[in-house]
Parts: structure tokens; C-alpha cells; sequence
């Protein structure tokens, strides 16, 4: 029993994608803004509130063509179902910039988790309902395909997230968080790839 469960770490560990270029790239240009704005003589506190806004704004022009593509059904008006959000992340970015204030701008990141942490949960509660909807159970060559539920991975990366978060405001320096969170950004990409690897079935598991 150790040694397969030993083998299917080692298999998990060295099955985990190099992080792309388009997640990467990202992370890069935030750090050569934050430290070019600071260079300028911009107050490090609008500079820092500055990036984060580019960051989320980025995040959400890059996300959209998939949500649009996630509410394309029947019956469905994609626009209307985009506009509120859009609206909603708009207001906030603006608020952002007018407060301006990197505690307030670190802390929705807190509350991103916290809500992503209960949806999660409370998706764990009806998981079985929630699977049948998501992924319902399907035969392959005769065989039925285990089916294999995030639920608890996505709980477990909110989770982490929101206590690094928490960590990084407490030290209380801007430059930390910033250089803490880019490179945290890369570890928790290994770490979310290593779980669902370690989720999946055994014959799923890439080699």
C-alpha cells in the first residue's frame, strides 16, 4: 500500500505541467509595472494599487470569451448575463482607484477566496447532484469512466491562497506582498496540478 501510494506521488510530482508562457507573462509585466511606476516617482501605494487594478482587469478581458462561451445555450441572452458582471468588476476597479488603498485592493482577494471557499463547500454538500449536472457518468469501450470531483482541490487552493493573502498583508510591506504573491502564483500552479493528479483515477494519471 506505501509503495503505491509513494509511486503515484512520484508519477503526480513528474506529471506536472511547466507553467505557460500566457500565465507567466503576466506576472512579469505586474512586477515591471510596479517597480517602473515606483521608479517614476509614483507614491507606492497608487503604484500598488495601480497594478493590481491592471491585474484584475486583465484577468477578466481574458476570462470573458470563456464565460461567453460557457452561457452560450438556447434561451440565453449572453450579453445580459455578461453585463452585470462586467458592471460589477468596473464599479469595483474605480472604487480601487478612488480609495485607493492597497489594504482595501488586498483584501478583495480575500474575499474573492472566501466566496469561491463557500461555493465550493457548498457545492461538497450536494456533491453527488452537483457531478450528475457537471460530468454525468459516462461508458468508454464498455467500461464506466470514474467520474472526479475539484470540488475539494478548488476549496483547498481558495483556502491556501487566502492565508498566504492574509500573511503577506500582515508584514505590512508593499514590495513583500507583491514579490511574495508573483511568486506564489507559481507555486500554487505546481501545487493545484499536483492535487487534481492525485485525485484522478490511477489509470487516468498521465505519464
Amino acid at each position: 500500500m506505501k509503495r503505491r501510494w509513494s509511486s503515484k506521488v512520484l508519477d503526480a510530482v513528474s506529471s506536472v505541467p511547466p507553467i505557460r508562457v500566457e500565465y507567466l507573462v503576466p506576472i512579469v509585466v505586474m512586477l515591471m509595472l510596479w517597480i517602473g511606476l515606483s521608479s517614476f516617482g509614483l507614491a507606492k501605494e497608487k503604484s500598488f494599487v495601480m497594478v493590481l487594478v491592471m491585474g484584475q482587469t486583465y484577468a477578466i478581458w481574458r476570462n470573458l470569451p470563456t464565460a461567453a462561451a460557457q452561457l452560450s445555450q438556447p434561451g440565453r441572452d449572453r450579453t445580459r448575463m455578461l453585463l452585470w458582471p462586467v458592471g460589477a468588476m468596473l464599479m469595483l476597479a474605480i472604487s480601487q482607484l478612488i480609495i485607493s488603498s492597497p489594504v482595501f485592493s488586498q483584501r478583495i482577494l480575500s474575499a474573492a477566496c472566501v466566496f469561491v471557499l463557500v461555493v465550493m463547500i457548498l457545492g461538497m454538500r450536494r456533491e453527488d447532484e452537483v457531478m450528475e449536472r457537471v460530468s454525468p457518468n459516462s461508458m468508454v469501450r464498455g467500461k464506466l469512466m470514474a467520474r472526479v470531483s475539484l470540488l475539494r482541490v478548488n476549496a483547498l487552493a481558495a483556502g491556501t491562497v487566502l492565508i498566504v493573502n492574509e500573511l503577506l498583508i500582515q508584514s505590512g510591506s508593499l514590495t513583500v506582498w507583491m514579490t511574495g504573491m508573483a511568486l506564489f502564483a507559481m507555486v500554487l500552479h505546481a501545487l493545484y496540478w499536483f492535487m487534481v493528479l492525485m485525485v484522478m483515477p490511477a489509470e487516468d494519471t498521465p505519464a
